[in-house]
C-alpha cells in the first residue's frame, strides 16, 4: 500500500478527507478595519488563504529540544485566538502525509468561540521555527507575546 493510500485511509477513519473537489473549510479573513481585540499581535497574521489549511502549505514549528516538537505544536495552538480574541480549542486528529519539504504532518481540528470548526495542518520538525514567531492562518490572531 502506497503512502497516499495510507494517508487517505487514516484521514477517512478520523472523519477527515483529501478529496480534491472539497475545498478546505477556512475562516473568513479578518478585516483590516475591524476593531482589534486587546492582546493580539496583528503583525503575525498570514494573508495566504492556504497557509495552515492545506497539506501543501502547513504551519511549520519546532524546538531545539530533541523531543520538543509536540510541545511546540501545543504552544503554537495555545497562542491562537479567534476573530473575537478568544482562545481556540484544538484536538489532534491524525498524523499523516508530508508537507512540501517531505516532513510528516499532524492534522488538528480547531474550534473557535462561535462553534465553527476548521482543519489545520502543522509540522513540528522545524527547530528554527519558534512557535511564537509563526503567523496565524487567515481568520485567526496570535496572542501578543
Amino acid at each position: 500500500m502506497k503512502l497516499p493510500c495510507i494517508v487517505a485511509l487514516l484521514l477517512a477513519l478520523s472523519g477527515l478527507s483529501l478529496a480534491a473537489e472539497e475545498a478546505p473549510t477556512t475562516l473568513e479573513p479578518i478585516s483590516k478595519t475591524a476593531k482589534k481585540p486587546r492582546g493580539v499581535n496583528t503583525k503575525l497574521m498570514s494573508k495566504d488563504p492556504k497557509y495552515g489549511y492545506t497539506m501543501e502549505s502547513p504551519i511549520l514549528v519546532g524546538s531545539k529540544e530533541e523531543y520538543g516538537g509536540p510541545a511546540a505544536e501545543k504552544e503554537y495552538f495555545e497562542s491562537l485566538l479567534d476573530a473575537t480574541g478568544k482562545p481556540v480549542k484544538f484536538v489532534r486528529k491524525a498524523s499523516g502525509g508530508a508537507g512540501p519539504e517531505g516532513k510528516p504532518l499532524d492534522i488538528y481540528e480547531v474550534t473557535v468561540s462561535d462553534g465553527t470548526t476548521v482543519t489545520l495542518y502543522i509540522s513540528m520538525y522545524h527547530p528554527k521555527n519558534k512557535p511564537e514567531k509563526q503567523a496565524a492562518p487567515v481568520g485567526f490572531y496570535k496572542k501578543r507575546g
